[in-house]
């Protein structure tokens, strides 16, 4: 099975950087380029926190249909390298802990998992997973949030459209679009992602996401968060056949 297409999130930062029109240039806010950095920001300065997420997702399948889902992710972090985190329902379930220094993934639905040593940070953990498996982490980019505004070259439109009401917090609603790829991002006043919603308008079949985001800044997570214990009948399997399931 495919990843879902939320696992391309923010994928249109990494396009070409072709020139900006004065068109374009016209139709880019730098108040939206502004917020990207200061959530970036935001974001590099917790330090052990929660963030759970309601998620939607279009996504394409092996057979070559998408189908819609609707599930979780949950994050339980200790930056800047320790993470544990869960996915339910949304087209895959996953558990993945990572202590700075292994890396382990499990599939509840199979009862198995997959260890590898990989120390280093939360960056380590994100690109080690995706490259060894495919997969890439439900809002990865919560951990790699980079200065999106030397990212963001080109882009057709980065606009600020005032504020909106997400879970009952007030939240600056930003938009942007480049190459066919078009992106939200909802901001409360800390500079916190409230929501995060991507479409890429160039398959008719309209695939993405939308992931309403509830943050707990300062948690105090024991460290047995980061341990993965194998649960009753759990079978170690090598990365490559975990690869190959993608259940």
């Amino acid at each position: 099975m495919k990843t879902p297409a939320l696992a391309f999130a923010f994928a249109v930062a990494l396009a070409g950087m072709a020139p900006a029109s004065a068109q374009q240039a016209a139709a880019v806010d730098p108040k939206a380029i502004k917020a990207l950095a200061q959530i970036g920001e935001k974001l590099r300065s917790l330090r052990e926190y929660t963030v759970s997420a309601d998620v939607k997702t279009r996504a394409p399948m092996a057979s070559g249909q998408y189908k819609d889902f609707r599930g979780t992710a949950k994050y339980q972090v200790r930056a800047p390298d320790h993470l544990h985190a869960a996915t339910r329902g949304i087209g895959f379930d996953r558990d993945i802990v990572f202590d700075g220094r292994t890396i382990t993934v499990f599939s509840p639905t199979q009862n198995h998992y997959a260890r590898i040593d990989a120390p280093g940070t939360l960056s380590t953990l994100v690109s080690t997973v995706e490259q060894r498996t495919g997969f890439r982490m439900v809002l990865a980019q919560l951990f790699t949030w980079d200065d999106q505004a030397k990212l963001l070259q080109g882009a057709e439109r980065a606009s600020y459209s005032g504020e909106a009401l997400v879970g009952g917090r007030s939240c600056a609603h930003y938009s942007y679009k480049k190459a066919g790829i078009a992106w939200e991002v909802f901001a409360d006043a800390q500079h916190l992602p409230c929501k995060l919603a991507f479409v890429d308008t160039r398959d008719t079949n309209l695939p993405g996401y939308d992931a309403e985001l509830t943050w707990v800044e300062r948690a105090t997570l024991p460290d047995a968060t980061f341990t993965f214990t194998p649960p009753a009948g759990a079978s170690e399997v090598g990365w490559d056949a975990f690869k190959a399931t993608g259940k």
